[in-house]
């Protein structure tokens, strides 16, 4: 049977279900992720990742069946991302297939949700293991919402922190993050912020604050504050969004997408190429990410540039090749960086 995300979500927390698997899809990816944030403060050190395309077969079968998840006698919630991923190393081996139903069918104490990152079709949720996981577990789903209801839950959000805004000013906020809620999140977070104390917004205010982009807001978060050298609070939001459930290799492709196109952009800039419709040739059209990247020209050299797509490759060899742990490379990296900003300046102080 399949159910909403805000019935599901309200119903989970009040009135526990008698089922202990559910497959969570959707559109709106930004409801399944408040979901699990809320689902790991309830739970605690009693939560737990598993990653479908790292995982092993035998790994995820005794993660599910065996101690190292099920053992003690507190009842956990198990999240399982790419599961689709772990479903192909299994090929078309009927037998594989049953022995996940009957693993999954036999979880009793604990909650295991299953997680897909877009909404799935019914030829997809009609076959197995998601058409029997249907029939003993449950299937949620988050479906984009209306206009409306994205901007009633925005401005719901400022009135509830005592904040009024111009409908000119939510209009723009709403039409630049295109109703994303994942987007609107940390937007609405940064324009709080700023307004706690005069308790208004207007369209000029907005304007000036908003920056979004076409993919999850925190993710760009840390993209911003490492690309203005801000190690320090980049190293931080990093944690917080690895926690959170974004995969470390995610952040590694933005960030080498970033790092590629300001170095374009810096040699065409260096070149005497027209700043403007050198960033229109490589795909940035947005104003307002216009006048990021132009700060982020501002504060790196060519050099640095350099230096970070090699850094990137680095990370990426050594997380491929030696399987060594990505967010941990990530973390080493900032930390490095964080350093030799402090001897820098205390150098520059002496």
């Amino acid at each position: 049977m399949e159910t909403t995300i805000f019935q599901f979500q309200k119903s989970f927390f009040t009135k526990p279900p008698k089922e202990r698997v559910f497959l969570l899809h959707g559109e709106e990816q930004y409801l399944i992720k408040t979901f699990l944030s809320k689902l790991k403060e309830k739970y605690g050190e009693n939560y737990t990742v598993l990653w479908g395309d790292e995982i092993s077969e035998e790994e995820f079968y005794t993660a599910l069946s065996g101690s190292s998840i099920f053992g003690s006698s507190k009842e956990k919630a198990v999240v399982i991302y790419k599961f689709g991923d772990f479903l192909k190393k299994l090929g078309r081996k009927k037998k594989e297939k049953e022995r996940v139903i009957k693993v999954l069918k036999n979880v009793r104490s604990n909650f295991v949700f299953i997680v897909y990152d877009t909404k799935l079709q019914k030829q997809e949720l009609s076959s197995e293991p998601l058409k029997s996981i249907s029939s003993f577990g449950g299937i949620v789903v988050a479906n984009k919402l209306s206009k409306e209801r994205v901007r009633q839950i925005v401005f719901k959000k400022f009135k509830e922190k005592g904040i009024s805004i111009e409908k000119e000013a939510l209009d723009y906020l709403l039409e630049l993050t295109e109703y994303n809620l994942m987007e609107l999140k940390l937007e609405v977070e940064k324009l709080i912020d700023y307004a706690s104390e005069r308790k208004s917004l207007t369209l000029d205010e907005v304007k000036r604050i908003a920056f979004s982009v076409s993919e999850n807001a925190n993710v760009f978060e840390f993209v911003d504050l490492l690309l203005l050298k801000e190690y320090e609070r980049a190293l931080r939001v990093f944690d917080s969004i690895v926690s959170f459930g974004i995969h470390p290799l995610q952040v590694m492709k933005i960030l080498s997408s970033y790092a590629i196109k300001l170095y374009t952009l810096k040699r065409l800039e260096e070149r005497g190429e027209d700043l403007n419709k050198a960033m229109e040739s490589v795909g940035i059209k947005n104003n307002f990410v216009k006048m990021k990247f132009k700060g982020y020209l501002k504060t790196n050299s060519l050099e640095d540039l350099r230096n970070l797509i090699l850094s990137l490759q680095r990370i990426d060899a050594f997380s491929k090749l030696y399987f060594q742990d990505t967010a941990q490379l990530i973390r080493d990296f900032l930390t490095s960086k964080l350093e030799r900003e402090v001897v820098k300046n205390s150098s520059h102080s002496g």
